[in-house]
């Protein structure tokens, strides 16, 4: 999933919810043009933040990873190892900017909300068996 048109948006909120079921993550981002983009986590096992307030950070990058089932995972993502459990594909959420937030989850949707809040242009589901 390419999350490149992110790239310049501005951190707006940083929900997680963890309970004994399934973890999930809402990261809220605007633009210049008051568009906001809303990244969506289920199923979530791992998250990092390097400061717990979230609002006003701009976003340098977005970048989205598959992190098999079965196979080698990425070099860069050895240090999240422990995850894997050969249960369920996983994501790999990695966004920098003033603020690094690493997130990785069961499965990841995007999506935009214009001006009268309704959401719009979902991207499929990433993760736990889809395809990119």
């Amino acid at each position: 999933m390419d999350l490149s048109a992110y790239r310049g948006y501005f951190l707006d909120a940083v929900v997680v919810h963890a309970d004994s079921a399934a973890g999930t993550a809402r990261i809220s981002l605007t633009s210049e043009a008051d568009d906001t983009a809303v990244i969506e986590l289920f199923g979530v096992v791992h998250v990092t933040m390097n400061r717990s307030d979230a609002g006003g950070d701009f976003i340098d990058e977005a970048v989205v990873r598959d992190l098999p089932r079965t196979g080698a995972w990425p070099a860069d993502a050895h240090h999240l190892l422990h995850l894997h459990n050969n249960d369920s594909e996983l994501v790999w959420l990695k966004m920098t900017g003033p603020q690094e937030i690493e997130m990785v989850a069961r499965r990841l949707t995007t999506g935009h909300r214009g001006e009268a809040g309704s959401r719009t242009n979902m991207d499929s589901p990433h993760g736990g068996g889809a395809g990119a």
